[in-house]
């Protein structure tokens, strides 16, 4: 059972703000032959351009977004949320789920002109399970025995079947081992390999503008099969400030960016289309068992049920969602439609209530036990859900509840979430799925998950989960999905509030712009720009 993970898949719901602006015209820059699609600069603007360009070595998500852009992953997601070849061919698994085969392509090559090999392949998932290594996702290759290669087969044997299946190499950026293998692990993180990296992807890595934007230009001899870019560069820019984002798109001086709820309106009115961006995180409020009054289920019950979800989701983004599951939403085939949280029901939530011993009619409007004490706690929260916890806090207040509200600095607040000992009786947070095809909620929902910051406990979950973390058949996965989503829809061991996505707004002079579960570059090879329209 795994009991560590990344900081990297917890996020805030921040305004997201995508800097813009580039090059409008480059000497260097060649068309591409043989397709009338083929040329051209695009601006993609982002909240940071990250200075380590290689996720293996730093948790931003910027750079893990653009790995199917400047590397050649193993697997990529296909449309449906299972995976597709990519470096790899094809992929054979032991009937036990403890052996993995590989059986690589052979026309793939590094933007230095040399060949992609098994042995990279070796390498880098030797590295990823090396804790000398800074790899985020170390902790799915932790059972990782060994690794061989022999002519295009890589074979991966685990010291116990693996639960992950595919996932963790659909984001592992496969190395090359020619120019990282001299570097000693404890001197890796701080390679300028990461900052300057030579990948394998559609686009290489071609230097940097004096205001610190990224070029990233088209790789002539990646493979026609995999999707050879049409544009011949990407310039990613930063610009830290919402009004200036919405500026650079209404001027054209920027092709896509990544947007917040705070300027995504106003974004699509002036002319951009709005795209949902996943994995999609997840807010959530969660409330401590041990204490009383919420080691009452029915109080519990009474807050989901009190809430409006569309009207929150409305609040937060045009692209929000609804959310009363533990499964995110990219996981549907998992999802049962009958085993959903309570929602917008202020009936129930006043009859829960008025059984939970909280009795209305008091001329402030707040609820009462017995005692007298008003029902009454308070929501401690991360600075950027300022917006929306005032929506959570008016939909309380309608069932009877008073709920006062404290806003944290980002830092502060994470730290405080991580010690059980200081840990407020009532939080609200964003979660970013740790895995999406084989989903994992053992971190959050169970007795001995490292963020179970609700103190939820029961044995019979446990065991759902703890079987949830082997290697088990689709069917008996999906008995096992159903089961948990029983016990999250009556024992309430966290609220599930509202997807949030991240989204990206596309002016109309980028062409073929879509998004998918491998993020905003997963098709990057595939935009395009009207050769009238080429004005940079």
């Amino acid at each position: 059972m795994r009991t560590n993970r990344s900081p990297a898949f917890i996020i805030l719901l921040v305004t997201v703000v995508l800097g813009c602006g580039g090059e409008r015209s480059d000497s260097a820059v060649k068309s591409a032959d043989g397709d009338d699609r083929a040329g051209g600069v695009a601006v993609f603007c982002a909240l940071n351009t990250p200075d380590a360009l290689n996720p293996f070595a730093s948790p931003d998500e910027a750079a893990a977004d653009l790995v199917p852009a400047l590397y050649t992953p193993l697997v990529l997601y296909d449309s449906v949320g299972g995976f597709k070849p990519h470096l790899a061919r094809s992929w054979t698994w032991s009937p036990d789920s403890r052996t993995l085969q590989f059986i690589l392509r052979s026309d793939v090559r590094w933007h230095d002109g040399k060949p992609v090999t098994p042995g990279d392949v070796v390498w880098t998932i030797k590295a990823a399970a090396d804790s000398a290594y800074p790899y985020p996702g170390r902790a799915e290759f932790a059972d990782v025995v060994s690794v061989s290669a022999a002519d295009s087969m890589v074979e991966l044997r685990f010291a116990k079947p693996f639960a992950a299946g595919l996932e963790p190499f659909s984001r592992l950026p496969v190395l090359p081992q020619h120019l990282l293998d001299s570097v000693p692990a404890a001197r890796f993180a701080q390679s300028s390999y990461h900052r300057e990296p030579i990948g394998s992807g559609p686009f290489r890595y071609a230097g940097r503008l004096p205001d610190g934007s990224v070029k990233l230009d088209r790789f002539a001899d990646y493979p026609e099969e995999l999707g050879r870019a049409r544009l011949n560069r990407i310039v990613l820019r930063e610009v830290p400030e919402p009004p200036a984002i919405l500026v650079e798109l209404q001027s054209g001086s920027a092709d896509v960016c990544t947007v917040g709820s705070s300027i995504a309106a106003d974004a699509q009115k002036a002319g951009s289309q709005i795209l949902p961006v996943a994995p999609v995180g997840t807010l959530i409020l969660a409330v401590d068992h041990r204490k009383a009054p919420f080691n009452d289920v029915r109080l519990r019950r009474a807050l989901s049920a009190a809430l409006n979800r569309a009207e929150i989701a409305s609040v937060i983004s045009q692209a929000a969602v609804p959310a009363r599951t533990f499964l995110p939403s990219e996981a549907r085939r998992w999802t049962d439609p009958r085993l959903l949280q309570p929602d917008h029901d202020l009936a129930a939530a006043n009859a829960l209530l008025d059984s939970a011993g909280w009795r209305a009619g008091a001329a402030d409007g707040i609820r009462r036990n017995g005692s007298g004490s008003r029902l009454r706690f308070t929501i401690t929260a991360p600075a950027p859900l300022q917006r929306v916890l005032p929506v959570i806090q008016a939909h309380l207040r309608q069932a009877g509840i008073d709920v006062q509200l404290r806003l944290m600095e980002g830092s502060a607040f994470f730290g405080l979430l991580g010690d059980p000992a200081r840990r407020p009786e009532a939080v609200a947070v964003i979660f970013n799925p740790d895995r999406i095809a084989v989903p994992n909620a053992y971190e959050l929902l169970h007795s001995t998950g490292s963020m179970n910051i609700s103190s939820y406990q029961r044995a019979a979950a446990d065991s759902l989960l703890d079987r949830l973390q082997t290697a088990v058949p689709d069917e008996e996965r999906g008995r096992l999905y159903h089961a948990m989503q029983q016990y999250v829809a009556t024992d309430i061991p966290v609220i599930y509030v509202v997807h949030t996505p991240r989204m990206l707004a596309v002016k109309s002079r980028l062409r073929d712009v879509h998004v998918d579960i491998n993020g905003p570059f997963g098709h990057a090879a595939q935009w395009w720009i009207p050769a009238a329209e080429r004005n940079r």
